[in-house]
């Protein structure tokens, strides 16, 4: 999933905005937006997630690359005592959906361009296409200070997902998460996770309960069925 502003602005032989669609009838290309790439049953990411969320704003720096548009707030170890939120962190799948756009290179803050006006000749970019003109007009519109240079920066905005639940048939199995090479969790840390971690002395210890387990079992068994005999003999005898 992804939406590339900086390829926006390519038109026809004739000067026309172009309209590209694949082979499902989706937009992958439009002049006023730039190139998409969509996708479909996505496995999502995994993150832990304390109900609480940042968010970039117009007037802050930016400084991470790719931009977080909105952060997830939560780690293993948060237990829902020191924050606002009052609940423990839960490992939540979330769809990242990932991008390019418009940014301030000087002044290292996101753009908020112009992109729309019934006349062409005042900086809407889907009517003049000149990113420099749009990105002025549209700062000044909201009050905010343009270097006059501008570039394109990558972006990432996590939607968590609380809905679009797969069916019974689709259910996740034990090996999605408990696995050594393809888990769900493999971004996740601070925390044992049987099947995907390693540990000497836990793996260790439960091979050993396993074996006792099994052990007992036969010990169990077998004890039954000599207690049984003994005891039949004994009738028989009377």
């Amino acid at each position: 999933m992804w939406w590339d502003w900086s390829t926006a602005g390519r038109l026809d032989e004739n000067g026309k905005p172009l309209h590209e669609n694949d082979a499902y009838g989706n937009h992958n290309y439009l002049s006023i937006k730039g190139n998409f790439v969509y996708d479909d049953h996505v496995i999502p990411e995994y993150y832990w997630f304390n109900g609480l969320a940042n968010h970039q704003l117009i007037t802050d720096k930016i400084d991470t690359v790719p931009v977080q548009m909105n952060s997830l707030y939560g780690s293993y170890l948060d237990k829902g005592v020191n924050q606002a939120s009052k609940e423990p962190a839960k490992i939540w799948p979330v769809k990242v959906h990932r991008g390019r756009q418009i940014y301030d290179t000087i002044n290292m803050t996101l753009i908020q361009p112009k992109l729309w006006d019934k006349e062409a000749g005042k900086g809407a970019y889907w009517v003049d296409f000149d990113w420099n003109e749009a990105a002025r007009t549209g700062m000044e519109y909201i009050g905010q200070p343009y270097s006059g240079a501008y570039g394109f920066i990558e972006t990432e905005m996590y939607w968590p997902l609380n809905h679009q639940v797969s069916p019974a048939s689709e259910s996740l199995k034990c090996i999605d998460c408990h696995s050594r090479n393809k888990s769900r969790l493999a971004n996740l840390t601070d925390f044992y996770l049987p099947g995907r971690d390693r540990n000497m002395f836990l793996d260790g210890f439960g091979i050993i309960v396993i074996i006792s387990a099994i052990v007992g079992v036969i010990v169990h068994a077998g004890l039954r069925r000599y207690l049984r005999r003994k005891c039949f003999f004994q009738k028989e005898s009377n």
